[in-house]
């Protein structure tokens, strides 16, 4: 689709829900992923013009970015959940 193609709302709805987007924004500063969805600045800006066979081969990834950046947080809190450390 050209940029100066009208698409219709039922469009517009159906192309949203396909977004990995799950309203967690924020990027990390170390490896440029959002904390939410795991996905790139650029894979953000450029998901809608992404076709289906590369949406699905990211999706996998998205998955194992974001748990890496969940695993990453919680050793640097010290290995517990929410920064609170175990009590003695």
């Amino acid at each position: 689709m050209k940029d100066t193609e009208l698409v219709s709302d039922a469009e517009l709805i159906a192309q949203a829900e396909m977004s990995p987007c799950v309203g967690v924004c924020g990027m990390d500063e170390v490896t440029g992923w959002c904390f939410g969805c795991g996905r790139t600045v650029t894979e953000i800006k450029d998901w809608q013009s992404y076709d289906n066979d590369l949406r699905e081969s990211l999706g996998s990834d998205l998955t194992v970015r974001v748990t890496q950046l969940i695993e990453r947080r919680r050793a640097e809190r010290g290995g517990t959940r929410r920064g609170r450390r175990a009590k003695s």
